[in-house]
């Protein structure tokens, strides 16, 4: 009587199942056309879903022309960060889109991210003003207080930053170096706003310790921000709505409900054996 039962249940099941994997453009189209659509989709994985193209192909090749190091960080991933739309959790070309996504901007009065930047970009890349990035590792980044486990693009800005230290009653001028895990997106450059600095450094003593340090580098007092960003995020204001994990997570699980028959099936060829 159980083996009629997962018998008869594989048999009504399989058609509804299978119906609910069958992508919502092949549904009503002929059995030869969705064939032909199901060689197209396998072809296309096989060549890599055409993670060559998109926009993530851009910000590494930028990366490429900057300093000692980073080029071979910026070439890396440039292409495959394609496959995935921005906004995703594992996408760190950065850039914009229409509503932003992940960190949001919350220095300048919602203008900046913690380095000085506008709109996020793939760390190694060169900067939206144009600055070029230098990779350190180990020792080599030893001056930054803290611990950068993969070493970091620290990005040089052009201009010392002059401020008011209340408790050193007189105005200083330092300059000032951006760092960015090689891992993640990046939110350094240069940035002289007012309301950015007041966010920063304040008065000069009760400074942001979340995102700057001072320390001597080669003899200098520098103050130095970590400018590194979570993958995924953008800036509003793009023309591309963010990619939604979890839209593809419920694809992926329609897709999977195609295989509920042959498991039934299977189950029932063992019940029978």
């Amino acid at each position: 009587m159980r083996i009629d039962s997962l018998l008869i249940l594989s048999t009504l099941l399989s058609p509804f199942v299978a119906a609910l994997a069958v992508p919502d453009s092949d549904v009503g189209a002929p059995l030869e056309q969705r064939d032909e659509h199901a060689r197209a989709e396998e072809l296309w994985k096989r060549k890599g879903g055409g993670g060559s193209g998109g926009k993530g192909g851009s910000s590494g090749s930028g990366s490429g022309s900057s300093g000692s190091g980073s080029s071979g960080s910026g070439s890396s991933g440039s292409g495959s960060s394609g496959t995935r739309g921005r906004g995703s959790s594992s996408s760190n070309t950065g850039g914009s889109t229409k509503t932003g996504s992940g960190t949001p901007r919350s220095f300048g009065g919602g203008k900046y991210y913690g380095g000085g930047a506008a709109s996020p970009y793939r760390a190694g890349g060169i900067s939206p003003l144009g600055i070029a990035p230098f990779f350190f590792i180990g020792a080599a980044i030893a001056f930054w207080p803290g611990v950068w486990l993969y070493g970091a693009h620290t990005y040089n800005y052009p201009h010392n930053h002059q401020y008011y230290n209340q408790s050193a009653a007189q105005n200083q001028s330092k300059p000032v170096i951006c760092g960015c895990d090689p891992n993640q997106e990046c939110g350094c450059d240069e940035n002289n706003a007012t309301d950015y600095w007041d966010n920063v450094i304040g008065n000069g003593v009760n400074y942001n310790t979340s995102i700057l340090a001072v320390a001597d580098v080669n003899g200098t007092s520098t103050l130095l921000l970590n400018g590194t960003l979570p993958n995924g995020t953008t800036a509003p204001g793009g023309d591309e709505d963010a990619f939604d994990d979890s839209a593809s997570g419920m694809r992926a699980a329609i897709e999977a409900l195609g295989y509920w028959p042959m498991i039934v099936a299977s189950l029932a060829a063992v019940f029978l054996a």
